[in-house]
Formats: C-alpha cells, sequence, structure tokens
C-alpha cells in the first residue's frame, strides 16, 4: 500500500497522529454566521458538517517539539498591524480528504498575503510535518467553509443546487448591482472588506491563545471567549485608526460639513455594515462626540438623510438637541415626518455645484453638478465609492468618512487633484493618495 494512500486510510480512520497546530481567525460575524447556520434550510444540504466563521491561516502542522516559542514569533510579525481586510469573492468548492466543500472565497489583501508568506518563511524550516498547502511558496487559498465533509457521491449534486439557487425573496437589488451568485443574497450583510482583529492558535482542536491586534496582546483561552472582551479589541482598534474622537479637531478657518447614514440607535446596522461598534448605545456615544469634535456651534452641516432608525431609537429630536451646528437636513428613506427636511438643496462652494440629495438614484437626468449623497453606505463602493470622478458622485455615508463629517473644503480639493475617471473607495484612501487635502480639515 502506498503511503500517501495509508496517511488517508488513518485519518478517515481516526488513527492519525493528531496535528499540533492550526492558526486561524475566527470571524465574529453575524451575517456569515447566519448564513452557515442557515446552510441546510436554504440549499436542502443535510450532510456535511459546519463550524463557526473562520479562516485558515497556515497549518494543520506538527512541530516536533516546544510549542511556546510560537506566541513570541507570531507577536514579532504582527508588529504594527491593527488589522486585515480581506475582500469576499466567488462562492467555490474545495476537495478534502474526507470529503467536499463549498466555501466563499476571499481576497486577502496586501497586509495579510505578506503575513503569511513571513510564516511559511520563518515556520516552515522549524516544524517537523507541515501540509503540502504551506510548503513554499505556499499555496493556501483564503477561504470560509459555509459545509465540508459532503461526502463526494453527493458534492456534485449539493454544488448544481447550490450554484442554481433562485435569489432570496428578501434581496433588493439597488444601483444596477449585481450580487454575484444566488446564495449572495442570502447572505444578511454588506459587501464592505471583511476585517480580522484576532489570530489564533489552535492546539489539537482546541482554543490555546489568541493574539489581540489592536491591542497588542495575547488573551487566554477564557479571555477570547468573553464576549465583552471584544468591547475592548474595538475600542483599541478605533482609537488607533482615527474612528473615535476624544479632543477637537484642528481647523483652519470655517467650511461647512457634510455626512449622511448616521443610524443613531439602529442596532443592526452594526451588523449589516460592520461598524466597529459593539452596541448601539456605544455607536451612538461615538458618533455624537466625533460631529462634536469635528463641528463647532456656528458651522454649517448639510446632513445627508437617515439620522436615525429602529423601533427602539429615541426620536430625531432627540439626537439633533445633541449634534453641534447649524444642521440642514436632506430627508433620507428612514426619515418619515423629519420636521425641516428637504428632498434635496443645490449649492455652490468655492465655484463647484452640488447637488445634494440622499439616494443618487433620485438625481435628475443630465445633472451636471457633482452628487453628495448617502444611502449606500458600504454595501456597494465598486459604484459608489467616497469619490467616484467618472459619475460625479460623493458618497459621504459614515462608514466611508471616518464616522465624522467632513468639510466641503477638503471635498474640493479632492475634486480639483483626481484624475478623469478616478475612485476612491474611502475619505481615509482619498488622504492617503492626496495627502495635502488631510491638513485642511478647515
Amino acid at each position: 500500500m502506498k503511503k500517501g494512500h495509508r496517511a488517508r486510510m488513518a485519518w478517515r480512520m481516526g488513527q492519525r497522529k493528531p496535528a499540533d497546530l492550526l492558526i486561524l481567525a475566527r470571524i465574529p460575524d453575524k451575517g456569515i454566521a447566519s448564513l452557515i447556520t442557515s446552510f441546510p434550510v436554504i440549499t436542502g444540504c443535510t450532510s456535511g458538517e459546519s463550524r463557526d466563521p473562520h479562516v485558515t491561516l497556515f497549518g494543520p502542522l506538527r512541530s516536533g517539539g516546544d510549542l511556546r516559542y510560537f506566541p513570541d514569533i507570531i507577536a514579532q510579525m504582527l508588529s504594527g498591524v491593527t488589522h486585515f481586510s480581506c475582500q469576499r469573492e466567488a462562492l467555490i468548492r474545495l476537495k478534502g480528504v474526507r470529503g467536499g466543500a463549498i466555501a466563499l472565497r476571499l481576497d486577502p489583501g496586501e497586509s495579510l498575503r505578506a503575513f503569511y508568506h513571513r510564516l511559511v518563511k520563518t515556520l516552515n524550516s522549524r516544524l517537523s510535518w507541515i501540509s503540502w498547502i504551506d510548503r513554499s511558496p505556499g499555496q493556501r487559498l483564503f477561504h470560509i467553509t459555509l459545509r465540508f465533509n459532503i461526502p463526494f457521491r453527493e458534492v456534485h449534486r449539493v454544488w448544481e443546487r447550490v450554484t442554481n439557487l433562485p435569489e432570496s425573496p428578501r434581496y433588493q437589488r439597488s444601483g444596477g448591482k449585481d450580487p454575484g451568485f444566488s446564495l449572495r443574497t442570502y447572505l444578511l450583510t454588506c459587501d464592505a472588506p471583511l476585517d480580522l482583529f484576532r489570530i489564533a492558535l489552535m492546539r489539537r482542536g482546541f482554543l490555546w491563545k489568541e493574539y489581540d491586534l489592536p491591542r497588542k496582546l495575547w488573551l487566554s483561552r477564557d479571555e477570547a471567549l468573553n464576549a465583552g472582551g471584544w468591547v475592548k479589541t474595538r475600542e483599541e482598534y478605533r482609537r488607533r485608526e482615527g474612528l473615535e474622537l476624544h479632543l477637537p479637531v484642528d481647523r483652519k478657518g470655517r467650511s461647512p460639513f457634510v455626512i449622511g447614514d448616521l443610524h443613531l440607535g439602529h442596532r443592526n446596522i452594526i451588523d449589516y455594515c460592520r461598524r466597529p461598534f459593539s452596541s448601539s448605545q456605544e455607536m451612538d456615544r461615538v458618533l455624537i462626540r466625533n460631529w462634536n469634535c469635528t463641528v463647532q456651534p456656528h458651522d454649517e452641516v448639510y446632513y445627508l438623510g437617515d439620522l436615525r432608525h429602529g423601533q427602539h431609537a429615541p426620536p430625531a429630536s432627540y439626537y439633533l438637541d445633541r449634534l453641534s451646528g447649524r444642521i440642514s437636513l436632506i430627508c433620507g428613506n428612514h426619515d418619515e415626518g423629519l420636521i425641516g427636511g428637504v428632498h434635496n438643496l443645490r449649492i455652490t462652494h468655492q465655484g463647484i455645484p452640488f447637488f445634494l440629495v440622499h439616494d443618487p438614484g433620485e438625481t435628475p437626468a443630465g445633472e451636471r453638478s457633482w452628487v453628495l449623497h448617502a444611502h449606500y453606505h458600504n454595501n456597494n463602493i465598486a459604484r459608489y465609492p467616497f469619490m467616484n470622478a467618472e459619475t460625479r458622485t460623493i458618497n459621504v455615508s459614515a462608514e466611508l468618512v471616518n464616522y465624522a463629517p467632513v468639510s466641503l473644503d477638503e471635498i474640493c480639493r479632492f475634486i480639483r487633484k483626481a484624475g478623469a475617471g478616478e475612485h476612491l473607495a474611502t475619505l481615509r484612501q482619498a488622504r492617503e493618495r492626496y495627502p495635502d487635502g488631510a491638513l485642511d480639515i478647515s
């Protein structure tokens, strides 16, 4: 009997020596967790197994010695990293030792890809055994498994069923957006990058330690499994990334500000748009403070819709009383009965004409002004990024502008510097591309 065949048989019969370690990132994403849980109901596939959402980064492996050096090596590799961002891609079918799997493929991004290659280079020479996937130069396909160990005799039939699903009756197409594949329409979350904040070490199938990237510390198993710890993780991430302000922003004069889609009081928006908050109360506190650290009482603010939402959210007046500045309200689709609100507005700033509206789909045909809008949040960045110079649209949904109002002076600066047809996904990317703009907060 060939060696490879004996190994596979031993694995199937449970006689193979378990691997020492597996390196992965757990994903506390309710949308993906819900899709995994409901997969059998949606697809009719009752065979196979499922696990909590995660991305395997390296392994399984056997060290052949002491494992205590692993945490220090990994922490050194993660110096300066506050998070990794992945982008969901196609639905894929994989073949394992004991059956097939259906998964969501991920583009790991430059930062995570670089970390993986450092793992391969550093650890391969220290290990007694490693999966062929991680042998230099590395063949790992990053993904989130939806179902695995589907019997080989059933995989093709399940795949055909999954790829021919009708769209979810709850799915609403917007802006001509193509969901890519029908199973995506059952995923109740946005298309924004999936951020990974912790790196876990699984020892012989159990969580051993977990490295908190924003806080730069190793958590014990009990600490890692304590849901309350995520409050501190997200808080530190916001602080390091400039998403939570505590002091007034330095200014150079006076300029109107714009922002939209705060969705104050709306708990579900945290999950749907992957906002880095642990509760609606925390979100409200941070968003209001960010606003008031940016806007002074005499400043003019154009608010582009959807101020608050949710059955248990306080009324709009409660929030408006707590927000600084002279606010002009553009009504959004969740702003029924908003006193003083209008559906659109035309202004000119620094000689540049703007058409302000919540939903850019309501822009008049042939409009030549730059369209300032919200509505799409971070759910269609390909078509509605922070700045789309091709369509002359500026998306100031809270998720794209660091959860704080942005000045029209700065937006005008980007308009003058951006190339024809240029796309800038977020305000952060615009400031990195054109750093002079970051100096003029106004």
